[in-house]
């Protein structure tokens, strides 16, 4: 596609140059710089590729994209309009043979000042895998886990793009910040790989956490089943049956009084915050335990 985008001084038109945008793989001939971007529409995107100009015409190759609609992934990106993320930073583009220069160095100064934007998103996840170490919101931990391997590729593409562009640099000021972006976003791919790491040690504790709670639970079951057969067979049954309401309190309530009990100490050594749902959870299969031996008393011949 051809668009128009003022490179230099927004006011003066006289400064635009044409703008391509292509998808996909290949290499562009010439001096290329990358091209980093996060663009803020609709949906939030992280562009990478590489640029290249003339001083007449800027040519954008984005290499792959990734989306935060429903957690960061890599998608397919149809090339939309980049002249928004060309305008920023402004340079005064001169008329002599420089402006190729001054065009790529625009360029490659906006990649680096993308990864303010990058380092941002990145505290975002850290804010995600805090609220879910916390329980303040219910997220899931393998979307965390993926969206931390999502942006740590993206950042490490954005990366090779700036380390290809430093062995075949020859303008200095496009060197002094490719230099910068391969430092600073080494940093936040080491951060983001120990993010990841701790959160793969926090899945592991998780894990044993749900086994420990499952082992719990099967002890809270084998209770329910256990003490009303231990009850019924010590205080025997037969003097019960059939029924009636004026027996059924006194046969089913050491049974629910025992189970009661149990069901508190185990919800209360549970691990993890336990909460008044699982209290209430617990006292239904309760009700609804005593609720059948109570219609097989009413049932029974």
């Amino acid at each position: 596609m051809d668009l128009r985008v003022l490179a230099g001084d927004p006011a003066d038109p006289d400064l635009g140059v044409q703008v391509t945008v292509s998808v996909g793989g290949g290499d562009l001939d010439g001096d290329a710089v990358p091209f980093v971007r996060v663009a803020k529409g609709e949906v939030r995107r992280i562009l990478v590729g590489q640029a290249r100009t003339d001083g007449e015409r800027i040519d954008v190759l984005v290499r792959a994209a990734w989306s935060e609609s429903g957690g960061w992934h890599r998608e397919s990106w149809r090339g939309d309009d980049v002249s928004d993320l060309l305008r920023h930073p402004s340079h005064e583009i001169p008329d002599d043979g420089g402006r190729p220069d001054v065009i790529s160095k625009a360029i490659a100064e906006g990649s680096r000042n993308t990864v303010a934007e990058l380092r941002g998103l990145r505290y975002e996840m850290e804010r995600q895998v805090a609220d879910l170490l916390a329980q303040r919101k219910n997220t899931a931990l393998r979307m965390v886990m993926a969206q931390l391997v999502e942006l740590s590729i993206a950042f490490s593409r954005a990366r090779d793009q700036a380390r290809d562009t430093l062995r075949e640099v020859r303008h200095p000021g496009v060197a002094r910040h490719c230099e910068a972006m391969d430092v600073e976003l080494g940093e936040e791919i080491t951060r983001l790989q120990s993010l990841l790491s701790s959160v793969s040690t926090f899945a592991v504790a998780q894990e044993g956490e749900a086994q420990q709670r499952f082992n719990m639970l099967a002890a809270a079951a084998a209770a329910g089943l256990g003490l009303p057969a231990l009850i019924l067979s010590l205080y025997g049954a037969d003097g019960y049956l059939p029924f009636t309401w004026d027996k059924a309190w006194r046969a089913l309530a050491p049974i629910a009084g025992a189970l009661t009990l149990a069901a508190g100490i185990i919800l209360h050594r549970m691990p993890g915050r336990t909460s008044a749902k699982q209290y209430l959870v617990a006292l239904g299969l309760i009700a609804g335990l005593i609720g059948v031996l109570l219609i097989a008393g009413f049932l029974a011949p």
